[in-house]
């Protein structure tokens, strides 16, 4: 038999916060080399030295990206920082699954209450959809993340009872 397979991804949104960030960090660095020059602080300039070198191995995991991967009923949600670098966050069996269906589906008002994790792009007009699912340590949980329409499609088939709102 075929092997179901889709992925789909997308690329997370600048936010203040992660802006600001950068900025900090960026002015931390200007700051110590400015002190540094102004004492003539061999400590402090070696102490700049290494903060830039942190910025620079930093830099990159700044710009981040979500992946999901659906096989044969299993769903991963991988992060891929700086375009190269991938970690599995998440693995969830679709037997684990209760319902998946949009963010403003009827179907989840029964698990509002429940703890979330946000795996969307966090853009405003995102199209999220939402997987409730019972993981070992903390039981149910509701997932944001973006299928694709095949992945969607290929979910459908696999489990027509628990993906609701096509």
């Amino acid at each position: 038999m075929e092997s179901m397979y889709a992925e789909a991804g997308c690329k997370i949104v600048n936010t203040a916060k992660s802006v600001a960030l950068r900025i900090l960090v960026v002015l931390a660095v200007i700051v110590t080399f400015v002190f540094a020059t102004l004492l003539a602080n061999r400590i402090l300039f070696a102490l700049g030295i290494v903060l830039g070198c942190v910025v620079v191995w930093m830099w990159p995991r700044f710009n981040m990206e979500w992946e999901y991967i659906f096989v044969d009923g299993q769903l991963d949600f991988d992060t891929i920082s700086g375009g190269e670098k991938r970690k599995t966050r998440l693995r969830i069996d679709f037997d684990d699954v209760e319902v998946i269906a949009p963010l403003t589906s009827h179907s989840l008002d029964s698990y509002r209450n429940n703890k979330i994790y946000n795996y969307s792009s966090l853009k405003k007009d995102a199209r999220i959809y939402v997987v409730v699912v019972r993981l070992n340590e903390q039981g149910l949980c509701q997932i944001y993340f973006e299928p694709s329409d095949k992945m969607l499609d290929i979910m459908k088939l696999k489990a027509p009872r628990k993906v609701m709102g096509l």
